[in-house]
């Protein structure tokens, strides 16, 4: 009990960095405590109603949540869920383990790829405005 404590904290922790947590929670679930995947999946819901409760509470206060989109957001949930409820009743439990597992290193991948393009961006951004600089330096 004690070990799964620590590794929700140090979860939340990664989450709160920007680690996507939640589905390190839900490998760590599903691999090592033996959790069923469909339970292990629900357990990451939960966790994360919990864990994003202080981000909502803060950005609120920060006034930068925009209310039409969550609305909108929260609509498309509901029905996402009674849609993936249907089908997780109809597919195989070792093919949502592989779906989940393919969805997961594929956002993986994706916000790996943006984080690169970011940072490339911004080095080239960098070193133009110091062309720019060392050209209008030389021009004077």
């Amino acid at each position: 009990m004690a070990i799964n404590m620590i590794s929700a904290f140090l979860i939340s922790l990664l989450s709160g960095l920007g680690i996507g947590g939640g589905g390190l929670f839900t490998v760590y679930l599903a691999l090592v405590s033996d959790i069923p995947q469909l339970a292990a999946q629900g357990l990451n819901l939960l966790f994360f109603l919990f864990s994003s409760g202080a981000s909502v509470t803060v950005q609120i206060f920060r006034r930068k949540i925009m209310f039409t989109a969550v609305g909108i957001m929260i609509a498309s949930g509901i029905v996402g869920v009674f849609i993936g409820t249907m089908l997780s009743g109809w597919i195989n439990g070792e093919y949502l383990r592989r779906i989940f597992g393919v969805m997961l290193i594929s956002g993986g991948i994706i916000s790996l790829r943006q984080s690169l393009s970011k940072k490339s961006s911004t080095s080239d951004a960098q070193t133009r405005e110091k062309n720019t600089l060392n050209d209008q330096k030389r021009a004077k």
